[in-house]
């Protein structure tokens, strides 16, 4: 082992760990070789690989089995922001099958908070509409959508199973085109009842995204609260910097 590799960041150790993972078509929940193996192989500090290995896990890039050691996580569904106003027809677009499973559909009051999002009354009829989303099969979101009674009556007489999209029976039946969403993202842990809900994920690390969507006058139609799988699922999104003065 040269001095050089001794002195290796984690964060560089981790980019061998990939470009190994790759060279070696390693697929998904396949098992990694032992971390002094692996040490060896790649010439690193056997401490760095260890803090390495940690943070791929961290970043579901990994997962680890307690007494069985480290594999390989699934590839992640990558969400461009802006680009999936609807679920159902932002896959569906890049060509993946994408079914919903029905919880719970009720109507309730609405409590302070949607009724802001909504800008409705407090205490007013709102639809809960709470279903699994999943993409080739795999449950990667439980989203519960929350829209006023008063402007989708008889909205409980759809049958959200299966393809049917929300946002297609608000366009097609009640005239609504929900043209943007403001979101906000925090990272959260799974509970035990969402844990059985997704069934076989590997991490309870999720992201909480809580959304209106507002149709084209930007009057709010929709207030979305979702948890969404870190493990194979990712949202990615790009920064501009707005010109100044001094560089017109």
């Amino acid at each position: 082992m040269t001095e050089k590799n001794e002195r290796l960041t984690f964060e560089s150790v981790r980019e061998i760990v990939e470009e190994y993972l790759d060279k070696n078509d390693f697929a998904a929940h396949a098992q990694l070789p032992p971390e002094r193996q692996l040490s060896e192989m790649l010439g690193v500090n056997r401490v760095t690989m260890r803090k390495a290995l940690a943070q791929m896990v961290n970043e579901n890039k990994l997962y680890s089995v307690e007494g069985r050691g480290t594999f390989v996580a699934p590839k992640k569904y990558i969400e461009s922001t802006g680009t999936h106003i609807s679920f159902t027809d932002g896959w569906d677009a890049e060509g993946h099958n994408v079914q919903s499973k029905v919880i719970s559909f009720k109507t309730i009051e609405a409590s302070i908070k949607i009724s802001q999002a909504l800008e409705i009354a407090l205490g007013a009829r709102v639809y809960e509409l709470v279903r699994l989303r999943c993409i080739d099969g795999d449950p990667v979101f439980i989203e519960s959508s929350y829209i006023s009674v008063s402007r989708c009556p008889d909205l409980d007489e759809h049958d959200f199973n299966g393809k049917l999209s929300l946002y297609a029976v608000l366009r097609d039946r009640y005239d609504i085109k929900i043209t943007r969403q403001q979101q906000s993202i925090h990272i959260v842990k799974l509970t035990d009842e969402e844990i059985r809900e997704f069934g076989d994920t590997k991490s309870d690390s999720a992201f909480r995204l809580v959304a209106v969507g507002c149709d084209a006058d930007g009057v709010p139609v929709e207030h979305s609260i979702s948890i969404v799988r870190a493990d194979i699922y990712a949202i990615s999104y790009m920064a501009g910097i707005a010109p100044n003065n001094h560089d017109q």
